[in-house]
């Protein structure tokens, strides 16, 4: 265990009142949010009555599904060996790439379908499973990777880091209230999202958790033999970062597509990264005219980023 491992107590939600619990490893449901909404839950039989669980929130990349992710993550199996919930929703219709397929809107923050669809599940799930309100995560791929950059700018509060996998961030206002541990996967030959784009989401992040580092030399690097697969080459560490935060960054050869060694990594990062500190409300972002200037140096976020796939 690591030090904030230890030093972190679980914080129980409203569901760990009940007295029984419903486990299975691919349990399908809807919520209604703007609509009929669907979603896969995978609950290990170690996950106990009244005992708080981490619960971690897995998003699909354009034009697939929570069934999909749920087989190809493959979390569920890191959680046959140590108990958490991990939830795997099923996006809406979108139009990216000159075609409409399911996945998530990213291109805003406000009147966001999704992200109220986010926050919706959450609420429901905290009711009703006895999860540990310090350790929810969120981690996705491509368009899925964009949305957990979404949430940890607008939803800071609720999640305690996030693991985009071949995704980037787009041009909107991101200040949270709290510094967001994140650890980025990216490939040097994506064809779809250019690895510059994953860099400067990078280098953001390490300057809005104000991360310096452990020495005037930079960061942290890890080179061959990090991961169980060659694939992943290089993977940086920012240290030093405000209310104990740190940024991750791991670039490989492996395309775009959910690396192998991705998982447990992911996984290792979100134990070492419960929240800290509860934030109360959420972040809000700025008023059109209200002359505060985004976080990030963004603008309204339309536009050119459409050309990038999620």
């Amino acid at each position: 265990m690591t030090f904030a491992e230890t030093l972190v107590p679980p914080r129980p939600s409203a569901g760990c009142a009940a007295t029984t619990v419903e486990t299975g490893r691919r349990i399908e449901r809807t919520i209604e949010v703007d609509g009929t909404r669907r979603y896969i839950l995978d609950v290990p039989d170690s996950v106990r009555p009244q005992v708080p669980v981490p619960l971690l929130f897995d998003f699909h990349g354009f034009g697939h599904s929570g069934a999909g992710v749920w087989k190809v993550s493959r979390f569920k199996d890191i959680a046959t060996r140590e108990p958490f919930i991990s939830v795997y929703p099923d996006g809406s219709t979108v139009h990216l790439l000159g075609r409409d397929g399911a996945g998530w809107d990213v291109f805003t923050s406000d009147d966001n379908r999704d992200l109220r669809f986010v926050s919706g599940l959450l609420d429901q799930i905290e009711r009703t499973y006895c999860i540990d309100l310090a350790r929810v995560y969120a981690t996705g791929f491509s368009n899925g990777a964009y949305l957990s950059y979404r949430l940890a700018c607008t939803q800071a509060n609720r999640f305690a880091a996030v693991a985009p996998v071949g995704g980037a961030e787009v041009s909107l206002p991101c200040a949270p209230p709290r510094a967001v541990p994140v650890l980025i996967f990216h490939a040097r030959n994506d064809e779809r999202v250019a690895v510059e784009r994953a860099r400067a989401a990078r280098d953001a992040w390490v300057a809005r958790n104000q991360c310096h580092g452990d020495s005037p030399g930079g960061p942290t690097v890890e080179g061959d033999g990090l991961s169980p697969s060659p694939a992943v080459s290089r993977c940086e560490r920012y240290t030093g970062c405000r209310d104990d935060a740190a940024v991750e960054y791991c670039e490989g050869d492996f395309g775009h597509h959910w690396p192998v060694e991705a998982t447990e990594r992911i996984w290792a990062f979100f134990r070492a990264h419960p929240m800290s500190r509860y934030v109360p409300s959420p972040v809000s972002t700025p008023r059109p005219g209200s002359g505060q200037a985004p976080a990030n140096g963004g603008g309204s976020g339309r536009g050119p980023d459409r050309r990038y796939p999620p």
